[in-house]
This record gives structure tokens, sequence and C-alpha cells, in this order.
């Protein structure tokens, strides 16, 4: 076992290393590289994802932490000295989001007491949980006093201590029982167990913007964005608003009060609609009774709509049969989809699910219902043939 010497920890800032390979072995269709020492920060160490880069001009695919060596995977052998190169935008963003979460973790600890019991850094947000329940208000607070803090351009520092020496200041969190610690601080803030690559201040986090809070378990789960990432989402949201803007023609300041109109006016046309709707559904069955074959003192109704939704649809056919005597089929092509109705009146013990099984086959169709209502959903468009084959089967009977 080989110690790999983490440069990561004592230069955040380095962005290209020339280091010696200690050991590579092929694993699969890959090759796992250990080297001598490394600026890959490896993936989901302490919450935070890897570092993206090249290793002698060989896509750097995974950094793993095992032990104390860092393997690098790549898609070919190397041997000797390479060259490292990481792509700092990617490394400074994580920078940012990480300073920013221990910054907003005391924030919370300080003024609510909550702890931080988990951390999560993606690619488009980072979370913390914390023990306890928080709201809109409190986290507010706790956000104005963190970006208070970044404000203020605290510097941001590193050393190794032994556990005795570490359990002597006044950690937010205790560490575990180990030999040596990597001690963050943040000037007259805080001190913390921290592995992970960090901003020399606070000013370079930039800000710190909650965007969502959510309970989780017996706490809260916070979501928030920190530097580029806060203003990319500004400017996202911003347009938006001036997009929404226009389309309402009203001021910014308006507009909730504009959607809120909409949606109460949104709502009567539903329900005046629908009853519409209801109405020309009436209509269409009353016309279908008058339009009824007669055999054998049955009523028989076979029907083709044009863009008919299978509610309508099931409305109509139940409305058909409501008088005694009345067998109905009704289909509706639409979308490429058929919708497929078939009811009797109450005073008959017609087999209909045996007919609706036969044109379910037909039509590659779903659905169900009871003997005196069913219908189904089917992709195939025979809808004169299903009608066709419906009468067959109910005239023969």
């Amino acid at each position: 076992m080989n110690n790999s010497k983490k440069i990561y920890q004592e230069n955040s800032y380095l962005t290209s290393l020339c280091s010696t390979v200690v050991r590579c072995d092929k694993k699969n269709d890959f090759y796992e590289v250990v080297l001598d020492e490394t600026i890959f920060y490896p993936h989901l160490s302490g919450g935070q994802p890897k570092d993206e880069g090249i290793l002698n001009n060989l896509k750097v695919i995974d950094v793993i932490e095992k032990d104390d060596e860092i393997i690098h995977v790549v898609k070919n052998p190397v041997e000797g000295s390479v060259n490292l190169k990481i792509d700092f935008e990617v490394r400074f963003d994580y920078m940012q989001q990480h300073t920013g979460q221990h910054i907003l973790s005391f924030a919370i600890a300080k003024l609510y007491g909550g702890n931080t019991v988990g951390f999560h850094l993606g690619s488009d947000y980072t979370t913390i949980d914390i023990d306890k329940e928080l709201n809109d208000e409190t986290i507010e607070k706790a956000e104005i006093y963190a970006n208070e803090i970044i404000y203020k351009n605290k510097q941001i520092k590193f050393q190794t201590l032994n556990y005795e020496e570490a359990i002597k200041l006044n950690l937010r969190k205790m560490p575990p029982n180990l030999s040596n610690f990597r001690i963050m601080e943040i000037e007259e803030i805080e001190y913390n167990a921290c592995g992970g690559t960090h901003v020399k201040s606070t000013g370079e986090v930039g800000i710190i913007k909650v965007v969502k809070i959510e309970k989780n378990k017996n706490g809260s789960r916070i979501y928030f964005l920190c530097g580029k990432r806060a203003l990319k989402d500004y400017y996202k949201k911003n347009n938006d608003l001036n997009d929404l803007s226009k389309l309402l023609t009203c001021g910014i300041e308006l507009i909730y009060e504009n959607i809120e109109k909409l949606k109460n006016e949104n709502k009567i046309n539903k329900k005046l609609i629908s009853t519409l709707q209801d109405n020309l559904n009436k209509f269409y069955a009353e016309e279908l009774n008058t339009q009824a074959i007669k055999s054998n003192d049955l009523n028989y109704i076979f029907h083709k709509y044009e863009n008919m939704d299978i509610k309508d649809l099931k409305y109509i056919c139940s409305k058909t049969v409501e008088k005694d005597n009345y067998v109905s089929v009704l289909i509706s092509e639409s979308n490429n989809l058929i919708n497929i109705c078939v009811g009797q009146s109450k005073n008959l013990k017609l087999d209909l699910k045996s007919l609706f099984e036969k044109l379910k086959i037909m039509l590659n169709a779903k659905g169900g219902g009871n003997n005196y209502l069913l219908q189904g959903t089917g992709d195939v468009l025979r809808g004169d043939d299903c009608l066709r084959l419906a009468k067959e089967i109910l005239f023969e009977e």
C-alpha cells in the first residue's frame, strides 16, 4: 500500500502537476493508476464530487479513495512521469458550494442549534439535512446571517492536528478518534474537521441563496446555491419573470396578483365548460337514441366519433342506455388511439363482456368494466371494422 500525497488539500487552486506513477493495474476495460501525489479530489469523499480533468491527455473517468491511496481510472495504461490537469471551473464551483455549506451550517447551528446530519453536493444543487424543523422565516434569517459572514471576507485556513489537539478546539462536530485531522478554520467564526477543497476567504463564495426547504424525517432538507450557480439561477428566474411580465402585460410586482386572477377565472371557466360539455353529451345521447336500429324489440346504437375523449364517450354511452331495451357500441378515433365504450340497459342480460373481449383483440385495446358498461383504449385504428363485428355478434344473438 502506497500513500498518495493529497496536494489538493495543500493548495486547492493548483490546476496542474507533474507526478510519478506508483502502480497501474488493469481492471476490466480500464486502468487504475496510483500516483505518488495528486491534485485530483476523489469522488464523494466527504460528500464532494470528484474533479474533472486529464492525466497525460487521457480523460480521468473516475477518482476513488481507498484507504490512503487515490486511484485514477483511465482508459489506457501509463507509466513513469505523468502530467495532471484539472478543470478549475468545475473545481472552483465545488469550492464555492462546499465552503458555502460550512457557512450556512454554522449559521443554522448558531441561530437555532440545528446540527447538519447530511450533506450532498451535486452538479446542479447542494443540500444539507438539519436535525431540526425549520420554516421559511427561520431559514431566511439564517441565510442573511450566512451572507453577512461572506461580506466580512473572513480568511480560511487549514492545519493538521492529532486527536488530542483537535478536541481542544471548539469544533462544531467532534471527529472520530483518528491519529490526524485536517482542521478548517474560518477566521473568528469556527473550526471544523474537513478534507474538502475550499476557497481562501468567505468573500469568494459570493452569495448563498436558499432555493427550497422541505421536511426530511424529523428535520429539514435545505437546497441552496452558492457563487456562480446562484447568479445563473438569478439570471434564469429574472428572465422568466420578465417574460411573464410581458405575457401578462403587467409589472413584475403584479405578476402574482394577475396569476391568481387567471387561476380563479380558469376555475370558473372549467366549471362552465364542464356544464356545457355535459349538456352537449346529453344532446348527443338523445340524438343517438332517435337513430337506433330496432330489431327483436331491442334498440341498437352503433356510432363512430372523431376526437372524442374516453370520459365523454363513456358518459354518452351511459346516457343512451338509461331507457330500457337499448344496446350501445360507441368508438372514437384520435391521435393514433381508438376509444371504445359498450353498454346495455339494466333490464337486459346480453353477454357484453364476451363481445367487448373480441373487440379488444381487434383493436389491441386495454380496459374493462361490468356487464352493463365497459370501456377501453387501443392503438389499432379499425373503428369501422369494429362496429361491423359488433353488429354481426349482436344480431346473431
